[in-house]
């Protein structure tokens, strides 16, 4: 069996996933709803960025580590608060 750790990983990496498909294409539809426990939201946040790592990688096809994906996740995060204040033009 896999970890809860891994469980909720995957879980949030279908849910990514299916935000990009048709209704009939998706795959979540089958998983159980997590339960929101408030002494796991550490792991459930981490969860989340691992999720995002999966799914970049896979589309991307970057062998990039977690470390490497959370600076291109920042970058893009910094660019776009420059946006949100008018230092950037899209």
């Amino acid at each position: 069996m896999e970890e809860p750790f891994d469980q909720k990983m995957l879980h949030f990496a279908v849910a990514l996933s299916d935000a990009y498909k048709e209704d009939d294409e998706k795959e979540g539809l089958a998983l159980a709803p997590l339960e929101m426990k408030k002494d796991e939201l550490t792991e459930d946040f981490t969860a989340m960025i691992y999720a995002q790592w999966m799914l970049y990688r896979k589309v991307t096809g970057d062998d990039i580590d977690i470390l490497g994906f959370t600076h291109v996740a920042n970058r893009l995060v910094f660019q776009q608060v420059l946006k949100d204040n008018g230092v950037l033009q899209n």
